[in-house]
């Protein structure tokens, strides 16, 4: 009788020496010797019983169809050996059962041409099922433990590395750690988008794919917790870990609010502004579309910048010399008197002056939150110890209380941090209407933009390297038609009042809360 010996231990068996390797081969060799069967083949597996998705076994069936009726018995110590998945167990025996194959053990024989051995085939391979579930069971339940007690169960995630402290499984910070807190960092002023980031990431050697690096984020891992998920009779909650938090929560929550699109970027990024500061300001007279800017060389390899329309037909190049003049000569055209100047000067202080104190009271009202949030903090801690709350009502309420605690703490660092230069900018910039071709030849690119921004409330349109036509904001017409009247009958209370109407926000049309106002001024902050 041709026989195939399988073997097989998964890692939990390893310590058992009833399951070594070397102990099932002996016992197989033993047994065929005995009873004189031929061995065609003897295969070793080291691979869980739970389900027949191993190499060996499927190494097995491929030489069974191969050569058929050439394989009488496939032969294993115990049924346990074999599977632990009753279900499984049976659909095998049948198909083996097709192919003229008899499965057998030397342990537990069964003639399974009897029925009345189903019964015991069926014990056999329920047990160790029963037990395999109530191994998978009690992991499930040790690692939820852990997990509650701030332990860390699984791989550790980019910038750290596993490491157990004494009995207690956790992570500490790797060399990538700096990297990943400058990532979160970047992420939470706002001025990044995500990928912009996770590529940054990338050059400096830190390889991660798109969908991680959003994970990255969102993972409370980085902040100190750890995120427990709901099992059994237990919500989801998020606990305090063993591990050092690389970021802290004022960040994580700020990089979170900006992959949520909750904050806005407010970056002005160009990297050519400083040669093409118009760009985006000008457009085609003929296709009204935005030119775009590049440089090209002649062939004496002189290079030169132009603006181009890149949907005109032949060569429509603008020399960004000539329409950087053209833009000049309007600018100079602005011509504010030092009376209207210091008028506005004034006007602006008592705007500010007004708006610091909204700014104060809202600090205020933010602390008084923030406190009433940790007086709530302390009640629930209170009624959970005097189990008057349930553990998974007190995990709900204690998340939600933490949430909103974190928003408002942020809340209050913006009032505090958003200090405006008021005297700096009633001091240097307004100054600076008297004079302001003058201040835009020596600004960057960046600035340039911001300026023209405050200027023109339409895109420029050009002819001929030229500015055909352009429309001024309202702020600016206001204050060169001010600038005219002042010179003439006008009462200072008329300037005052078309002044105020052209700052302050108009009633019915938006909220007068704080900073708009200082958003509208700024707007002529060069």
């Amino acid at each position: 009788m041709n026989v195939i010996c399988y073997k097989r231990v998964s890692t939990d068996d390893q310590a058992d020496k009833g399951f070594s390797l070397q102990h099932q081969e002996k016992m197989l060799r033993q047994y065929c010797e005995f009873n004189d069967y031929n061995i065609v083949g003897m295969y070793t597996e080291d691979y869980s019983a739970k389900t027949f998705d191993r190499p060996e076994w499927q190494k097995i069936l491929t030489f069974i169809k191969k050569n058929k009726k050439m394989v009488d018995v496939v032969l294993c110590l115990r049924w346990d050996r074999f599977s632990r998945n009753l279900y499984d167990a049976l659909t095998t025996i049948k198909e083996l059962h097709k192919l003229g194959v008899k499965i057998t053990t030397i342990e537990q024989p069964l003639d399974l041409t009897n029925p009345d051995n189903k019964v015991l085939l069926s014990m056999y391979l329920t047990l160790p099922e029963v037990e395999n579930d109530k191994n998978s069971k009690r992991t499930k339940d040790g690692m939820h433990r852990a997990k509650v007690e701030g332990c860390y169960t699984s791989k550790a995630p980019k910038g750290y590395v596993n490491y157990r402290d004494g009995k207690n499984a956790t992570v500490r910070p790797n060399k990538d750690a700096p990297l990943i807190k400058q990532a979160f960092e970047r992420m939470s002023t706002g001025s990044y988008s995500a990928d912009e980031v996770r590529r940054w990431l990338n050059k400096e050697g830190v390889t991660i794919s798109k969908q991680i690096f959003l994970n990255t984020l969102r993972n409370p891992i980085y902040a100190g917790k750890i995120r427990v998920f709901a099992h059994g009779n237990e919500p989801e909650q998020t606990v305090i870990g063993l591990h050092p938090a690389i970021v802290s929560n004022d960040v994580f929550h700020r990089a979170n609010e900006v992959l949520d699109g909750r904050k806005r970027n407010m970056k002005f990024h160009d990297d050519k502004s400083d040669i093409y500061p118009l760009k985006g300001f000008l457009t085609c007279p003929t296709h009204g579309t935005l030119l775009t800017a590049y440089a090209c060389k002649n062939h004496m390899g002189n290079l030169y910048h132009y603006y181009i329309c890149t949907k005109c037909k032949g060569d429509q190049r603008h020399p960004i010399n000539d329409v950087h003049e053209s833009i000049e000569n309007i600018l100079s055209t602005i011509s504010i008197s030092a009376q209207t100047v210091n008028l506005y000067r004034k006007m602006l202080e008592k705007l500010f002056d007004k708006e610091d104190s909204m700014r104060k009271d809202e600090i205020t009202k933010t602390e008084r939150e923030i406190e009433k949030i940790r007086n709530r903090i302390t009640s629930l801690q209170d009624q959970f110890m005097d189990k008057q709350i349930d553990p998974q009502d007190y995990h709900l309420m204690k998340q939600r209380v933490e949430k909103d605690q974190i928003g408002l703490s942020c809340k209050l660092k913006d009032l505090k941090a958003d200090k405006s230069p008021f005297k700096e900018y009633i001091k240097h910039t307004v100054p600076l209407l008297e004079n302001l071709v003058s201040y835009y030849r020596k600004s960057d690119g960046n600035t340039k933009k911001k300026i023209l921004s405050c200027i023109f409330s339409k895109k420029i349109v050009l002819e001929k390297s030229k500015v055909a036509t352009y429309e001024f904001t309202t702020p600016i017409k206001v204050l060169l038609n001010a600038s005219k009247v002042c010179r003439g009958t006008k009462k200072r209370q008329e300037l005052e009042n078309e002044l105020l109407s052209c700052m302050a926000p108009q009633v019915g049309l938006e909220p007068t809360t704080y900073g708009l106002t200082v958003r509208r001024s700024n707007q002529l902050s060069y």
